[in-house]
């Protein structure tokens, strides 16, 4: 083997390690510095939606205005691409419906202001404490809707003929 083939197979060596190094370093800043934050239209909705409700534990202490990520608030997931939020997750009772816990349950009202979440997919506010209220009618309005679960949260009424329409 002669010295210039030497070089020659050096040098591409050298010219795929450095690809291969730059394609890591673009893969992993783009997950770590490609945070979407949550839509403020959506945020806001959330923030008017906890406001209808009572939390005596504090369950949604993450959701403040200051906090500008809805996306980090808890029970809340969103789209990673879009920001949209595409998932309310907040049984109470830490989802166990048959025991009853003082003081982990959401109270008040829904707010309408649900409606603003147009990429929703999933709903779950099972086991809370809703003190009879009727369903809200505008549940059935949610175009994306694919999971309800209101479950032993203590709503009187019926659902909604339109809800799954």
């Amino acid at each position: 083997m002669n010295a210039r083939s030497s070089y020659s197979c050096f040098s591409c060596f050298h010219l795929f390690f450095l690809v291969v190094l730059a394609l890591f370093r673009l893969c992993s800043s783009d997950q770590n510095s490609h945070h979407v934050l949550c839509n403020d239209v959506e945020r806001q909705a959330l923030l008017r939606f906890k406001h209808g409700l009572t939390d005596e534990s504090q369950r949604l202490a993450s959701w403040v205005a200051e906090n500008k990520d809805c996306c980090t608030w808890a029970g809340i997931a969103c789209d990673n691409s879009t920001g949209h939020v595409h998932r309310i997750h907040l049984p109470g009772s830490d989802g166990h419906c048959d025991i009853l816990y003082d003081g982990v349950t959401l109270k008040g009202e829904i707010s309408q202001s649900l409606l603003d979440l147009k990429h929703l997919k999933h709903l779950d506010l099972s086991c809370n404490d809703f003190g009879g209220i009727q369903v809200p009618k505008f549940i059935g309005s949610f175009q994306n809707l694919r999971y309800l679960n209101l479950s032993y949260s203590n709503f009187g009424g019926s659902i909604c003929r339109s809800l799954g329409g």
